[in-house]
């Protein structure tokens, strides 16, 4: 139910976001009028998404809203659904807490990397398919929302700032790329897989690629390393303890997790990942959370 209706709305709003991204950098000097864009394009899309699935404007919008929702009586959807806004509250009200402060740490920025992991491992358990079309509308939300910030867009940029920039990360430029790495290598394994729709569809280890090596591993490492990291890697900053701190928990957050997965892994090819990943983020220094979980991915 609802296969073609996503697939579309995942193409509308990549689309769309694309166009949106493009037209505020052409108006980047004139940001008030970026309003407009937005405005206008999400506009089209919706008007295009309405074209697509031969429904008028209002009768899309209970399409959406039965997307939401989910089948009749599906109480999976139900309390997926109050889950997820549940951690994004806890966000929310993290972010807001963590603002008041006017300092964020290691363990602050961490905290995110357990909220989306939670939020995926629900998903990918009780209702791959949305997971997989939310994972996709976040990440242009998220885009959308960095543009706004980035291109100084009134009146959203002076609160975006306020409670985005106090968690900028090392690897950040101007542009607060963290998030969305952070999303795209969690939701990694299930945005690029196959056969989400099927209704024979159960998960892999592999899809669980992506918690393993950025919501467990990378923050491990991270974690342990800027608390107890004595013994530097040449030419890093990186320590050997974080990176052993990776390893183990990667290790031991995959062994468990194989042993209750229908279509499981070789433990050696689970050691081989594990390895590969931890080295791997004790040598690159940016876009890890986009390299861990795609290595992971294809060695398991």
């Amino acid at each position: 139910m609802f296969g073609d209706e996503y697939g579309s709305l995942v193409v509308v709003s990549v689309v769309s976001t694309a166009i949106i991204v493009a037209f505020s950098w052409i108006l980047r000097e004139r940001p008030i009028l970026i309003n407009g864009v937005f405005a206008i394009i999400i506009s089209l899309a919706l008007f295009i998404f309405s074209h697509l699935i031969n429904q008028s404007i209002f009768g899309t919008l209970e399409v959406l809203f039965q997307m939401v929702i989910g089948p009749t009586n599906s109480w999976n959807r139900v309390y997926m659904v109050a889950f997820w806004l549940a951690n994004v509250g806890i966000s929310v009200v993290f972010c807001v807490y963590v603002t008041s402060i006017g300092r964020s740490t290691t363990v602050h920025r961490k905290f995110f990397h357990l909220t989306v992991s939670l939020i995926y491992i629900s998903g990918i358990l009780l209702d791959p398919l949305f997971s997989w079309l939310c994972a996709w509308l976040w990440l242009c939300i998220f885009i959308l929302i960095e543009t706004l910030r980035y291109l100084n867009v009134p009146p959203w940029s002076t609160v975006l700032n306020d409670h985005l920039l106090i968690f900028k990360d090392a690897q950040d430029s101007e542009v607060l790329f963290t998030p969305i790495y952070l999303l795209v290598g969690i939701f990694l394994p299930l945005m690029i897989s196959g056969g989400v729709g099927d209704s024979e569809f159960s998960p892999k280890l592999s899809h669980f690629a992506g918690v393993a090596a950025v919501g467990v591993g990378d923050s491990m490492a991270a974690i342990i390393g800027s608390k107890w990291g004595k013994t530097k890697w040449n030419g890093s900053q990186k320590s050997m303890e974080g990176t052993l701190a990776m390893l183990f928990s990667m290790l031991t957050f995959l062994l468990i997790t194989n042993f209750f997965i229908y279509e499981s892994s070789s433990i050696l090819s689970i050691i081989v990942a594990s390895l590969t990943a931890s080295v791997l983020e004790a040598i690159l220094n940016s876009m890890d959370n986009i390299v861990l979980p795609l290595v992971t991915y294809f060695i398991l």
